[in-house]
Protein backbone atom coordinates (compact mmCIF):
# COMPACT_ATOMS: atom_id res chain seq x y z
CA UNK A 1 0.00 0.00 0.00
CA UNK A 2 1.72 3.29 -0.45
CA UNK A 3 0.44 6.47 0.97
CA UNK A 4 0.05 10.24 0.63
CA UNK A 5 -0.77 11.99 4.28
CA UNK A 6 -1.81 15.38 4.19
CA UNK A 7 0.32 18.30 6.20
CA UNK A 8 -1.50 17.13 9.48
CA UNK A 9 -0.06 14.39 9.50
CA UNK A 10 3.70 14.60 9.46
CA UNK A 11 4.77 12.77 12.63
CA UNK A 12 3.01 9.47 11.22
CA UNK A 13 3.90 9.94 7.89
CA UNK A 14 7.35 9.39 9.11
CA UNK A 15 6.86 6.93 11.33
CA UNK A 16 4.65 4.99 8.52
CA UNK A 17 8.30 5.50 6.36
CA UNK A 18 10.26 3.93 9.17
CA UNK A 19 8.50 0.60 8.92
CA UNK A 20 8.76 1.02 5.40
CA UNK A 21 5.27 2.29 3.90
CA UNK A 22 5.77 3.95 0.57
CA UNK A 23 4.38 7.50 2.15
CA UNK A 24 4.40 11.21 0.35
CA UNK A 25 4.48 14.10 2.77
CA UNK A 26 5.11 17.70 2.39
CA UNK A 27 2.82 18.34 -0.56
CA UNK A 28 0.94 21.85 1.12
CA UNK A 29 -1.84 22.07 -1.80
CA UNK A 30 -5.20 19.78 -1.60
CA UNK A 31 -5.77 19.86 -5.32
CA UNK A 32 -1.83 18.84 -5.76
CA UNK A 33 -2.69 16.06 -3.10
CA UNK A 34 -5.65 14.98 -4.96
CA UNK A 35 -3.90 15.14 -8.04
CA UNK A 36 -0.74 13.04 -6.81
CA UNK A 37 -3.56 10.47 -4.63
CA UNK A 38 -5.08 9.75 -8.25
CA UNK A 39 -1.79 10.11 -10.38
CA UNK A 40 0.10 7.34 -8.34
CA UNK A 41 -2.80 4.96 -6.83
CA UNK A 42 -2.37 6.29 -3.26
CA UNK A 43 -4.16 5.92 -0.27
CA UNK A 44 -4.77 9.41 0.77
CA UNK A 45 -4.35 9.66 4.79
CA UNK A 46 -6.03 12.32 6.16
CA UNK A 47 -7.79 13.89 9.55
CA UNK A 48 -9.88 16.40 7.03
CA UNK A 49 -13.73 15.81 6.72
CA UNK A 50 -13.81 18.12 3.83
CA UNK A 51 -10.59 16.79 1.98
CA UNK A 52 -11.79 13.17 2.46
CA UNK A 53 -15.32 13.96 0.92
CA UNK A 54 -13.96 15.49 -2.22
CA UNK A 55 -11.29 12.57 -2.25
CA UNK A 56 -13.96 10.32 -2.20
CA UNK A 57 -15.84 11.80 -4.91
CA UNK A 58 -12.39 11.45 -7.50
CA UNK A 59 -12.33 7.84 -6.26
CA UNK A 60 -9.17 7.97 -4.08
CA UNK A 61 -8.72 5.57 -1.95
CA UNK A 62 -8.90 7.10 2.00
CA UNK A 63 -8.35 6.22 5.28
CA UNK A 64 -9.96 9.56 7.23
CA UNK A 65 -8.33 9.12 10.64
CA UNK A 66 -10.13 10.65 13.54
CA UNK A 67 -6.89 10.39 16.52
CA UNK A 68 -5.07 13.44 17.13
CA UNK A 69 -2.18 11.19 18.68
CA UNK A 70 0.62 9.02 16.94
CA UNK A 71 -0.87 5.99 18.90
CA UNK A 72 -4.38 6.61 18.13
CA UNK A 73 -3.61 6.69 14.12
CA UNK A 74 -1.32 3.97 14.38
CA UNK A 75 -3.90 2.36 16.39
CA UNK A 76 -7.18 3.24 13.73
CA UNK A 77 -4.30 1.69 11.04
CA UNK A 78 -3.74 -1.45 12.84
CA UNK A 79 -7.75 -1.38 12.70
CA UNK A 80 -7.63 -1.22 8.74
CA UNK A 81 -4.70 -4.28 8.47
CA UNK A 82 -1.34 -2.11 8.29
CA UNK A 83 1.30 -4.17 10.39
CA UNK A 84 4.06 -2.49 12.42
CA UNK A 85 6.43 -5.33 13.16
CA UNK A 86 9.85 -4.73 11.60
CA UNK A 87 10.97 -0.65 12.03
CA UNK A 88 14.13 0.52 10.96
CA UNK A 89 16.45 -0.89 9.03
CA UNK A 90 14.33 -4.05 7.90
CA UNK A 91 12.14 -2.47 5.15
CA UNK A 92 12.83 1.07 6.18
CA UNK A 93 12.85 4.72 3.78
CA UNK A 94 14.02 7.38 4.91
CA UNK A 95 11.74 9.37 7.23
CA UNK A 96 12.86 12.54 5.69
CA UNK A 97 12.42 11.87 2.21
CA UNK A 98 10.71 8.31 1.76
CA UNK A 99 13.80 7.10 -0.04
CA UNK A 100 14.75 3.29 0.21
CA UNK A 101 17.71 2.60 2.52
CA UNK A 102 20.15 0.53 2.04
CA UNK A 103 22.96 -0.80 4.29
CA UNK A 104 26.19 0.60 3.32
CA UNK A 105 30.30 -1.03 4.05
CA UNK A 106 31.66 1.16 6.63
CA UNK A 107 34.77 2.27 4.81
CA UNK A 108 32.50 3.88 2.27
CA UNK A 109 31.83 6.21 4.84
CA UNK A 110 34.82 7.45 6.21
CA UNK A 111 34.61 11.08 6.29
CA UNK A 112 31.36 11.73 5.41
CA UNK A 113 30.36 10.97 9.13
CA UNK A 114 31.77 12.46 12.16
CA UNK A 115 35.21 10.62 13.20
CA UNK A 116 33.93 9.27 17.23
CA UNK A 117 30.71 8.01 15.14
CA UNK A 118 32.81 6.25 12.81
CA UNK A 119 35.05 4.97 15.15
CA UNK A 120 32.22 4.04 17.88
CA UNK A 121 30.07 2.13 14.78
CA UNK A 122 30.70 -0.63 12.59
CA UNK A 123 26.22 -0.76 10.99
CA UNK A 124 25.34 2.07 8.76
CA UNK A 125 22.73 2.84 6.46
CA UNK A 126 22.50 5.18 3.59
CA UNK A 127 19.66 6.40 1.90
CA UNK A 128 19.46 6.09 -1.94
CA UNK A 129 17.61 9.57 -2.98
CA UNK A 130 19.36 12.43 -0.35
CA UNK A 131 22.25 10.23 1.27
CA UNK A 132 21.28 10.91 4.81
CA UNK A 133 23.60 8.39 6.90
CA UNK A 134 22.04 6.25 9.80
CA UNK A 135 23.68 4.29 12.31
CA UNK A 136 22.64 2.53 15.67
CA UNK A 137 23.24 5.63 18.07
CA UNK A 138 20.81 7.20 20.65
CA UNK A 139 18.33 8.26 17.96
CA UNK A 140 18.51 4.97 17.18
CA UNK A 141 17.61 3.41 19.95
CA UNK A 142 15.20 6.09 20.86
CA UNK A 143 13.51 5.12 17.72
CA UNK A 144 13.12 1.33 18.62
CA UNK A 145 11.78 2.46 21.98
CA UNK A 146 8.78 4.11 20.53
CA UNK A 147 8.54 1.77 17.74
CA UNK A 148 8.32 -1.15 20.44
CA UNK A 149 5.50 1.12 22.26
CA UNK A 150 3.77 1.38 18.90
CA UNK A 151 3.77 -2.26 18.45
CA UNK A 152 1.74 -2.90 21.57
CA UNK A 153 -1.19 0.00 21.01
Amino acid sequence: MRFIADMMLGRLARWLRLYGYDTLYGVEDDDEILRIALAENRVLLTRDSGLAARARRLGVEVIALSSNSLEGQVGELKKRGLEFEELFPAHARCPKCNGPIRPVPKDDLRGRVPESVYQKYDEFYVCENCGQVYWPGRQWREMLRIGEKLRRV
